[in-house]
């Protein structure tokens, strides 16, 4: 089901490719950060963080928000390769799943 909120001018999804986001199954766009000694940690897919790049206007905390619903810190550490928590991982990519 589609936000009711209306997105800021400023932040508005950026179609450029117009491609979904989502190509993939949840269990390969998730990786298990085992490497770090913490469980609970995952990598995001880099290919699938790069075409979300694509999209985002501003890496703002708002526009990060709106557009991903997620924080900017989580964008942050997606963007730079670093591990989130999975628990996280697995909301939003059920959210962006059912977004496209």
């Amino acid at each position: 089901m589609a936000s009711a909120r209306p997105q800021s001018a400023v932040c508005g999804r950026g179609d450029r490719d117009n491609a979904p986001l989502w190509r993939q199954d949840i269990a390969k766009a998730i990786t298990p950060a085992e490497r770090t000694g913490r469980s609970g940690l995952s990598y995001i897919d880099p290919d699938l963080v790069e075409r979300m790049r694509n999209r985002l206007r501003a890496q703002t905390a708002e526009c990060v928000m709106e557009t991903f619903g997620i924080s900017v810190n989580t964008w942050v550490k997606m963007r730079d390769g670093q591990p989130i928590r999975t628990s996280v991982a697995e909301r939003f990519l059920q959210r962006l799943s059912a977004s496209n």
